[in-house]
C-alpha cells in the first residue's frame, strides 16, 4: 500500500539516484496486486465448486440458452485449452432414487448402439428410444442387447440380457421414423437386483415445467457415470397460438453428457413426463439440417404396451 504522508526531502533525495531500488518497489507492488487477484479468483473458484457439488445451478439460467454446447469458451479463450462442462454426477441419496434408470446397449451390424433405459411397473419392464435398436432399416435381436446398470463410483453392478423388444416403429404401420413415436419397451431376461425402485411414468399436461433429466453418457464405455442435468420442458402454445412445429416438446436442457432414452422428470411431482431424444430438422431452400433437443410425451401405443407387459408379468407370476 502506498505511503499517504509525506516523506522527508532528504529521504526522498537518498532514493532518487537508486532506480534499481525503485524498480524493485514497483515489482514487489505489483506482484502483490496479482498475488491479492490470483487468492480472490481462487476463493471465487472454490465456492463455485462447492456450490456444484451441491447440485446447485453453477451458470447462467438455461432458459436464455436453448441449446447450450458442451465447451467452455469463455475459458478457453483465457488459458488456451478447450475444456469440456460436465452434467454433474448424481449424489448417494439421488442415485437410490433413480436406481430404476440405466443403460441399454445393442449391436446391430457389429455397430454398438445405446441409450439411456429406465424401469417402468416392474423391475424386468424397460422404456426407452426406438431408434437404438435400428440401423440402416435392420433391427437388433434381443440377444446382442444388454441392460446395465451402475453404482455412484461408475462401477458395473450388473448386465442383465434383453429378451424381447417391442418397439413402435417396428410394430405400427407408418411410425417408423416419426419422432413422437420413438418409443420402445424391453423385457429383460431377469429382473434387477441393483434398482431399489421403479420410475413413475405419467402423461404431460402439455404446459411448461421444470424438470430434471437423468441418464448415461452415449460413448458408455469411456463414461460409466450416471449423470442429470435440469431446465424447462416448453409448451407448443401460447394463449392459443402454436410457436413450434417439432413433434415433441423443446427443452433447454444440456444433453451433452445424456443419451436419448433418457427420463424427463417433472421437479415439482418427482413424476416422469417424457423421454429425451433428439429431433432432425431436415434442410431447406433457406435453413441448415439441425438436431434439436426433444421431450417425447407417453403415447396411446405406450401407455397400452406397459399395461399389457405388467398385466402378462403378473400372470406368469401366478402361475
Amino acid at each position: 500500500m502506498r505511503n499517504t504522508s509525506k516523506p522527508a526531502k532528504t529521504l526522498t533525495l537518498r532514493l532518487e539516484p537508486q532506480p534499481q531500488a525503485t524498480s524493485w518497489r514497483r515489482l514487489a507492488l505489483l506482484a502483490g496486486i496479482v498475488g491479492a487477484a490470483a487468492l480472490f479468483c481462487m476463493s471465487r473458484v472454490q465456492a463455485a465448486s462447492a456450490l456444484c457439488a451441491n447440485g446447485a445451478r453453477c451458470a447462467d439460467t438455461l432458459h436464455s440458452q436453448p441449446y447450450r454446447s458442451a465447451s467452455a469458451p469463455s475459458l478457453a479463450a483465457l488459458t488456451g485449452v478447450q475444456t469440456l462442462a460436465r452434467s454433474p454426477a448424481l449424489s448417494d441419496q439421488e442415485y437410490l432414487s433413480f436406481s430404476g434408470v440405466g443403460a441399454v446397449v445393442c449391436t446391430v451390424h457389429g455397430i454398438p448402439r445405446m441409450s439411456t433405459a429406465f424401469l417402468v411397473g416392474a423391475f424386468d419392464i424397460g422404456v426407452t428410444v426406438a431408434h437404438t435398436f435400428e440401423h440402416d432399416g435392420e433391427w437388433a435381436q434381443p440377444e446382442n442387447c444388454i441392460y446395465t446398470s451402475t453404482d455412484s463410483l461408475g462401477q458395473v453392478r450388473e448386465r442383465i440380457p434383453v429378451s424381447y423388444i417391442k418397439a413402435q416403429w417396428e410394430s405400427e404401420d407408418g411410425a417408423f421414423g416419426q419422432p413422437a413415436k420413438d418409443f420402445a419397451v424391453i423385457r429383460l431376461s431377469e429382473p434387477s437386483r441393483f434398482a431399489q425402485r421403479t420410475m413413475p411414468l405419467g402423461k404431460f399436461s402439455g404446459t411448461a415445467a421444470n424438470v430434471v433429466m437423468v441418464g448415461f453418457n452415449a460413448d458408455l464405455e469411456g463414461d460409466t457415470v450416471k449423470r442429470k442435468t435440469r431446465g424447462t420442458v416448453y409448451e407448443r402454445k401460447v394463449n392459443g397460438v402454436a410457436i413450434s412445429s417439432m413433434a415433441g416438446f423443446m427443452h433447454d436442457m444440456d444433453s451433452s453428457d445424456i443419451a436419448s432414452g433418457a427420463p424427463v422428470i417433472d421437479e415439482n411431482t418427482g413424476v416422469i413426463i417424457g423421454i429425451h431424444t433428439q429431433w432432425s430438422h431436415a434442410a431447406t431452400a433457406s435453413t441448415k439440417a439441425a438436431a434439436r433437443n426433444t421431450m417425447i410425451a407417453m403415447n396411446d401405443w405406450l401407455e397400452r404396451t406397459l399395461r399389457l407387459e405388467m398385466m402378462a408379468g403378473r400372470t406368469a407370476a401366478a402361475e
